[in-house]
């Protein structure tokens, strides 16, 4: 197995121990790692169903925030120097378009800049059917 398919699969493990889990992790339940580029960077899909709804049976806006959170989280530790800790200093969301029940949301995030004690990343959410930009994340991280 090539370098590449063992970040994969080594990620993809990560997220399968989330759901067997009562902590808040469990929110891993159903994204599926479908790639990781380079260095610092990975792409994910989720297929969007009951349990992501809010009351406007669309994704709730605290789904695509906390899979900022995460996915932007797994996408730092694929970076060569990789963090032992970490801690978030801030996160933010633009929500620009609802996904519906059904939809599948591709979840691209990326290391923008790995200081030596902070770093900066990036997520972009789409419809994977249309490529339609969805919303966008930022995340900075404490480093050590």
């Amino acid at each position: 197995m090539n370098a590449s398919k063992t970040v994969l699969r080594t990620l993809q493990d990560l997220i399968t121990l989330g759901p067997k889990t009562e902590k808040f992790n469990r929110i891993f339940d159903g994204i599926r790692v479908v790639a990781s580029r380079k260095p610092g960077h990975i792409q994910c899909e989720l297929d969007i169903d009951e349990r992501h709804l809010n009351r406007n049976d669309t994704l709730h806006g605290g789904m695509i925030s906390s899979l900022t959170d995460s996915v932007s989280t797994l996408a730092l530790d694929t970076n060569e120097k990789k963090p032992s800790k970490s801690a978030s200093i801030e996160l933010s969301v633009s929500f620009l378009k609802a996904a519906k029940k059904g939809e599948t949301l591709l979840i691209d995030a990326e290391t923008v800049k790995l200081g030596r004690t902070l770093a900066f990343l990036s997520v972009e959410f789409r419809n994977k059917q249309n490529n339609e930009l969805l919303a966008t994340g930022k995340h900075t991280k404490y480093i050590s």
